[in-house]
């Protein structure tokens, strides 16, 4: 077998010395082939690195109009429900259904993945929403369907690429600025997580660019319980009158630990999420916040897949307005 190629089922039957009607029968599963077979064969799917389950399923189902849409497998507890949804409404719209497959491991995994699929049949085109390795490129098509890349999560399912547009926080610390505010503060996810890191990054240089003042960052689980600790934590005369969260939950920890303190939003106050979670306008006093546009996303992407499916030219989406500031209730004058 040529390095680098993949291997088939008649390479497998040729390792194992049997018939490749053989090998087929025993990836799906009959049981009538004898023991010494099935131990030659699997043998040889183990050394040659052979995966066969998803071309045994294709065999039984024989489905058309299928797309698959690959991403990352996760614990975290916010899946990207909206940017699926969007993704699955356009590819119903031209009439395929869609199955997503949740692959666990880095690009190579991913890639592994796709490959398989695209080589069973089973599938008439690919689309991951995370990077694959250097065996997909623009224009990938094993068997004539198209793998198709576009990247906006890493391998755990955080935001990548587009989706780590901070610019709103340039938007939120000028408005702050004019209502009077001068003595900031932030409250984060996670060092080390990407969009947490870049929304810090934006907040901290905003500041700095208005020559107001920061006093300092709370970073941790992007939950309620670190706007909490982080409000308790600040001294009972802090000159901090605008609290900037990376998302809403965060927020309305904070909303939490002003009211224990008998702060009040926007009176003591002014406080910013991001992400709007619907809960967030329900809060008093309606929490400001950044709607992020997962629904153009998901279009975009999917409509790339498609639009290669039919050999017309990939979708041009405009980005730069891919986040939007939505002023409520929490934000007002300086105190």
């Amino acid at each position: 077998m040529a390095p680098g190629r993949r291997p088939t089922l008649k390479d497998v039957a040729r390792l194992a010395e049997v018939s490749h009607q053989t090998v087929s029968r025993f990836v799906s599963g009959d049981p009538a082939i004898r023991q010494a077979n099935r131990d030659r064969i699997q043998a040889a799917i183990d050394e040659l690195g052979y995966r066969p389950n998803i071309v045994a399923r294709s065999m039984r189902m024989r489905r058309k109009g299928l797309l698959s849409v690959v991403a990352p497998a996760t614990t975290a507890p916010h899946t990207p429900a909206k940017m699926m949804s969007a993704t699955t409404a356009e590819a119903h719209a031209f009439g395929y259904e869609v199955e997503v497959v949740h692959v666990a491991g880095g690009a190579s995994a991913r890639t592994n993945r796709a490959l398989e699929l695209a080589d069973s049949g089973w599938v008439e085109g690919v689309l991951s929403l995370a990077t694959f390795d250097e065996r997909v490129g623009p224009g990938t098509r094993p068997g004539g369907v198209p793998i198709i890349e576009f990247a906006v999560y890493d391998d755990q399912l955080h935001g990548a690429g587009i989706m780590l547009d901070a610019s709103p926080m340039i938007e939120i610390v000028g408005r702050l600025a004019e209502l009077g505010h001068r003595d900031f503060f932030h409250v984060g996810g996670p060092v080390g997580h990407p969009a947490s890191d870049e929304r810090f990054a934006v907040y901290d240089r905003a500041v700095s660019a208005r020559g107001l003042t920061s006093h300092g960052s709370a970073r941790g689980p992007f939950d309620g319980s670190t706007g909490v600790e982080a409000i308790e934590a600040l001294p009972i005369d802090s000159p901090v009158t605008a609290v900037v969260c990376a998302n809403d939950e965060l927020a309305a920890g904070v909303l939490l630990g002003a009211s224990r303190r008998g702060w009040s939003v926007p009176g003591r106050l002014s406080v910013t999420g991001w992400d709007n979670r619907q809960v967030g306008k329900y809060m008093p006093p309606g929490l400001t916040t950044v709607i992020v546009d997962h629904e153009t996303v998901g279009r975009t992407a999917m409509g790339t897949l498609i639009a290669a499916l039919r050999g017309e030219p990939a979708p041009v989406a405009d980005f730069r307005e891919l986040n939007t500031v939505v002023w409520r209730g929490s934000v007002g004058p300086r105190p």
